[in-house]
């Protein structure tokens, strides 16, 4: 018993440990969004032929620095709460059933709310929404900011209840781990600690498509392209969003891997507490720890999903994204694409996983 309450001390300590990380990145951001809207404004000057203005946007004195973190970083806060959870209901609204999955039967979200609902009453707390995502790869989550909630499972995961693969007490020990992260409050943490590298990954991927559609650029992607009297302006617009890129990605890079380290840190700390939480309202830990063995088994999802878009996986309960498709194949991608494409590998081998190890869940759930 002493052993155990030494661990989940360890647990909340670096649970809280972390958050503190989270704001310090918040912070960091903020300074960051504050000097490179200076730089870019100096430099949008400087190529204008405005040196007197450039110098004096580059001394930062307009706006004082302290007061922009003061007043920053708690608009970012509420931003991630905000975004978070917007975030995730419209990845999940532009998931689209394949020609496979059979459309979501009304009886089965009403059974489904049922279960839910009789948890969440054992756990004394308020029912979640729920919603049913059209995906095969056998998944649950929750997201929440305050005043919503909702708890969102697979047509996979169901389809393994409705096949006999899992049993009505193992599905109800993962509805019970989904409503112990809500319980917990770390639905929401997550669900907000999912803005800056979602951010920061969009500010990386996405500044090849930001340097215009001249010449410049496409020779810059590798593609053929005729020159026109037009791209004499996209060129000098291509080469003052450069001079800024130059700094930009850099920076948006390292806030990037530092937030998604971070990020995947937490999520691995808040599994441990969920399945206990879990354990706690279901009554039953080898229910859970059969559920996760089973769906861990044989049921992995064959697609290589290890480049998946940064958020939904690490909220769900095993480290299968839902609703994303794979890395582009290089011989289909443009440069930028496969240059993007690479800095997610070189993440998802360099950075920790997102979950602990199933084995190590599954033998702390059966220590139990």
């Amino acid at each position: 018993m002493a052993l155990r309450h030494r661990s989940s001390l360890r647990r909340h300590l670096r649970l809280v440990a972390l958050l503190a990380v989270l704001v310090a990145f918040d912070v960091v951001a903020v300074v960051a969004a504050y000097v490179l809207g200076h730089l870019f404004f100096a430099v949008m000057m400087a190529t204008q032929f405005n040196p007197d203005l450039a110098a004096a946007t580059l001394a930062m004195d307009v706006v004082p620095l302290d007061l922009f973190v003061l007043l920053g970083t708690p608009a970012v806060l509420v931003a991630q709460s905000v975004f978070g959870y917007r975030k995730t209901l419209r990845h999940v609204e532009t998931i689209d059933a394949s020609a496979d999955d059979a459309p979501v039967d009304e009886a089965r979200v009403a059974a489904l709310e049922g279960r839910v609902t009789k948890l969440a009453h054992t756990a004394s707390m308020s029912p979640p929404s729920v919603s049913v995502v059209p995906d095969e790869t056998p998944n649950s989550f929750v997201v929440s900011r305050p005043g919503k909630r909702t708890l969102f499972v697979t047509t996979g995961l169901l389809d393994t209840f409705d096949d006999d693969v899992l049993d009505g007490d193992e599905l109800d020990a993962i509805l019970a781990h989904e409503l112990a992260h809500l319980d917990n409050g770390d639905a929401f943490v997550m669900t907000a600690a999912a803005f800056l590298p979602t951010a920061t990954r969009r500010v990386v991927r996405s500044f090849g498509t930001e340097l215009g559609d001249g010449w410049l650029s496409a020779r810059l992607r590798g593609e053929d392209a005729e020159w026109r009297w037009r791209d004499v302006v996209h060129g000098y617009n291509t080469l003052r969003n450069l001079l800024f890129v130059v700094v930009l990605v850099p920076v948006a890079g390292v806030i990037y891997f530092a937030s998604s380290g971070c990020y995947r840190l937490l999520s691995r700390v808040r599994e441990y507490g969920a399945d206990a939480g879990g354990v706690a309202i279901c009554g039953s830990p080898a229910a859970l720890a059969s559920a996760l063995e089973t769906l861990t088994g044989d049921r992995r999802p064959e697609a290589d999903l290890r480049t998946a878009t940064p958020g939904i996986r690490e909220l769900c309960i095993l480290p299968y994204a839902v609703g994303e498709s794979t890395s582009p194949d290089d011989g289909d991608a443009d440069r930028f694409d496969r240059i993007a494409a690479r800095w997610d590998r070189f993440c998802e081998r360099t950075l920790p996983s997102s979950h602990p190890e199933p084995d190590e869940r599954i033998a702390a759930l059966r220590d139990r």
